[in-house]
């Protein structure tokens, strides 16, 4: 049994633009995911008291980083199929052309998929590479992207949402706006 589970391929994680719905899969999954999230918090200052009293402010967006990694193995078609994920991702921090408003005129939403564990529709934050080998022509043939991901919502997420379905959260409606 053992062996067969080794043989499997895992579920690998993709990226997808909301708006045109063109994706790709990563070619093999990150090694590590970061995520991070902050609770803000206004400081009250009362005068003689002996500590600053918090108030809640908001939650921040929920952010992951990672690493993609890109290795073209043998063919040509490995190198093009790889420099279009690259095109792909950058593609994913530019704005549209032709939108109607200036809601429409940023970047597209992206929707970052890592089966059974984070389904969220985010924005690139920030998005890098870095080429370490090159073939005879000069293309690069290895790289890595390391992207940053933050979450955009449009409804509001209470905690009990999160408590049922952690980043499993995709959808249209999980809460009151």
């Amino acid at each position: 049994m053992a062996l067969e589970v080794a043989a499997q391929t895992p579920a690998r994680m993709s990226i997808a633009n909301v708006s045109s719905g063109e994706s790709i899969e990563a070619q093999f999954n990150p090694t590590e995911l970061e995520e991070a999230l902050e609770v803000n918090w206004a400081r009250q200052t009362v005068p003689g008291l002996s500590h600053q009293p918090l108030q809640f402010v908001n939650t921040g967006n929920l952010k992951f980083t990672l690493e993609l990694q890109f290795e073209a193995r043998s063919a040509t078609a490995d190198i093009d199929r790889n420099l279009q994920a690259r095109r792909f991702l950058q593609s994913l921090c530019y704005p549209r052309r032709g939108a109607a408003n200036v809601a429409g005129g940023g970047p597209p939403r992206v929707l970052f998929v890592w089966p059974t564990f984070v389904s969220l529709t985010c924005v690139i934050a920030s998005l890098s590479f870095k080429y370490s080998r090159f073939n005879l022509a000069a293309t690069p043939i290895q790289f890595s992207a390391k992207l940053a991901l933050e979450e955009i919502r449009d409804v509001r997420l209470l905690s009990e949402d999160v408590l049922a379905n952690g980043t499993q959260r995709s959808g249209a409606s999980n809460g009151a706006t």
